[in-house]
């Protein structure tokens, strides 16, 4: 086993322990279990596990056919729809941001997003196994028409399927990842244009005892006049350049609560799900291509970059999915570690992971401290 093999195995139980940590994250909070967007991430979760655990197999078992079509099989069925959950993901951040869509609307439609990209998974992998198009070739056990080591007609195990694996997998893929770009460059743009166009009315509500923490904040700042006027006066001067064309890589900073800026930290959120969508499966994409319209030769650094992007979905999709909690609890907790700022749950942790990506807190964190750890649903933890 070479060094290759050996680095996309660990990446892929990395992947595995990535997604599973969001299907807890799921599974164990009835609203999250409730919610469309918590629903996708799970469907996208337990489609990451079964590919990376195929990833991790590799070429154990290879060189029995009735193994290599396993592997094969649940390769197929798995690859394609955790690309189509990724879109899924880009259309509900569409359908939240430009369309404005309220949670009851996008529940009518949850069941496209949640059970389409099963379907065509399961459909394509059967149809494969039926047309015999499963075989070990130079990119394991796959679709396949020569199996390796065997040359003459009477190896080919399928005709057409190179042909077939483009039209099954990757130009599923490629118009998934197209319809995913088409989505965020809509939000890009309605985000950019500014908020006099995204009603705070329509964006889901922050929950009762945040709102009341603030009423509570508000008297707090009348009786402490002119200490908290310094404290404004501070807040103020942090202001954000709306004209930096790549605002969606940077940190916000402030404390705005307005709804464009809760409306662009949504965005910021959903480009970068593209980004390790993106990053997933270029370079597989690119393997294939050389693969079928040269002479069957793959440079050895193509190899190496698949094997570090291709299982590693669920390590960037939990980050990401984790992102708005930690970023709140640093936000509200400056002295808690980073460890406990990834795992520690307040109220706005409930209402939508896509929704609150920082705390709309004031800037005394003392009192947010007493006050979330009269609020919080979960012990506050003060270091790990």
């Amino acid at each position: 086993m070479d060094a290759r093999a050996i680095l996309s195995k660990v990446i892929a139980c990395l992947s595995v322990l990535g997604s599973l940590t969001i299907a807890r994250e799921v599974l164990m909070d009835k609203k999250k279990r409730a919610m469309v967007y918590h629903r996708q991430m799970f469907a996208l979760s337990l489609a990451d596990v079964t590919f990376s655990i195929v990833v991790f197999v590799g070429g154990w078992g290879a060189s029995n056919p009735g193994l290599c079509k396993a592997k094969a099989f649940f390769s197929v069925m798995s690859g394609t729809p955790t690309a189509m959950y990724n879109t899924g993901v880009s259309v509900y951040y569409f359908l939240l941001i430009c369309r404005q869509l309220t949670e009851q609307r996008m529940r009518k439609i949850q069941y496209i997003l949640l059970f389409f990209p099963f379907l065509w998974g399961f459909g394509t992998a059967m149809a494969s196994l039926f047309l015999d198009l499963y075989a070990r070739g130079s990119n394991g056990c796959w679709i396949n028409k020569n199996p390796k080591g065997c040359e003459g007609d009477e190896c080919i195990s399928g005709a057409n399927a190179d042909l077939y694996g483009f039209w099954f997998v990757y130009i599923p893929r490629w118009v998934s990842f197209c319809v995913s770009f088409l989505c965020m460059t809509l939000v890009y743009f309605k985000v950019a244009r500014g908020g006099e166009e995204t009603p705070e009315q329509e964006l889901p509500s922050r929950p009762k005892a945040a709102l009341a923490a603030d009423d509570e904040e508000k008297e707090n700042e009348e009786e402490d006049g002119n200490e908290n006027d310094d404290r404004g006066e501070a807040a103020k001067g942090v202001v954000q350049n709306d004209d930096d064309m790549l605002w969606f890589l940077k940190p916000s900073q402030g404390q705005d609560t307005s709804a464009s800026h809760r409306a662009r930290q949504m965005a910021r959120q959903a480009f970068w799900y593209l980004i390790t969508y993106f990053n997933t499966y270029f370079w597989v994409t690119l393997q294939q291509v050389l693969k079928t319209v040269g002479d069957g030769s793959i440079p050895y650094w193509v190899r190496v970059m698949v094997s570090l992007t291709l299982p590693s979905q669920g390590i960037f999709n939990c980050i990401v999915y984790l992102r708005p909690r930690y970023l709140r609890n640093r936000d509200k907790y400056p002295e808690m570690s980073r460890l406990a700022a990834v795992f520690h749950q307040d109220e706005e942790d409930f209402v939508l992971g896509a929704r609150q990506m920082r705390s709309m807190c004031n800037v005394n964190n003392n009192d947010n401290t007493r006050r979330d750890r009269r609020h919080s649903w979960v012990k506050y933890p003060t270091q790990w």
